[in-house]
């Protein structure tokens, strides 16, 4: 096996982002008079995006009533999206491995690019990416194959010879269609909808720290 890149999804999977997010909606639901929600609930849903979130707290909406909200929402998490977000406790060590092992690495993720660079800009990685590839830095994004092969290009490896790590199933489907291997993050913010069956990952992490121990195998 020859894996000479690491690429990792975001919410979920490098950044515990949820802590942050459920303090956003919830402060949205408080603004808006809704009923508020369950940490274990909204987290169950960050890494299917800011839509389907707003749509947790206010399932009655539809249309522009729906995308005030969501604006509302992703505003507040804008200005407070660094309080408790962390590099997942267990994956620390793995990064520093990453630059001790000088592999090239980076992140794709259907976040928009102002919050990325926002989020991004308060994490002290033990080194930078070489990538950041968003959700708006091109016109499509995963599971398209396209936002994977940007990443490759960028940190000068062949997509085959890259591994892709997310916790969502649109995660694996993009890794697939570049032709990368694929780990699932299974202690990331899995829908409740994902089964085995969507899961055709070459490798499967129960906790962060099975994603430091695979890098430290690698070259």
């Amino acid at each position: 096996m020859s894996i000479d890149c690491i690429l990792f999804d975001l919410d979920g999977t490098l950044l515990d982002t949820s802590y942050d997010f459920a303090y956003a909606l919830n402060r949205t639901c408080k603004h808006f008079n809704a009923p508020h929600l369950r940490y274990q609930d909204i987290r169950k849903t960050v890494s299917q995006g800011g839509l389907a979130m707003t749509k947790l707290a206010f399932p009655d909406l539809e249309g522009d009533a729906l995308e005030e909200k969501r604006q509302y929402f992703l505003q507040v998490y804008f200005d407070n999206i660094n309080h408790h977000t962390r590099i997942f406790p267990g994956l620390e060590r793995g990064l520093t491995l990453i630059n001790e092992k000088k592999i090239p690495w980076g992140i794709v993720t259907n976040k928009p690019g102002w919050l990325t660079e926002k989020l991004l800009s308060g994490i002290p990685f033990p080194s930078t990416p070489l990538t950041v590839i968003s959700g708006d830095t091109l016109p499509v994004r995963k599971p398209n194959a396209e936002p994977m092969f940007k990443a490759a290009e960028e940190c000068g490896i062949e997509p085959a010879k890259c591994i892709y790590i997310g916790d969502h199933p649109r995660d694996i489907e993009a890794g697939i269609n570049a032709g990368m291997k694929t780990g699932a993050a299974l202690f990331g913010y899995l829908p409740e909808s994902a089964a085995d069956g969507d899961w055709p990952a070459d490798f499967f992490f129960d906790t962060p720290f099975e994603i430091s121990e695979f890098i430290n195998q690698l070259k």
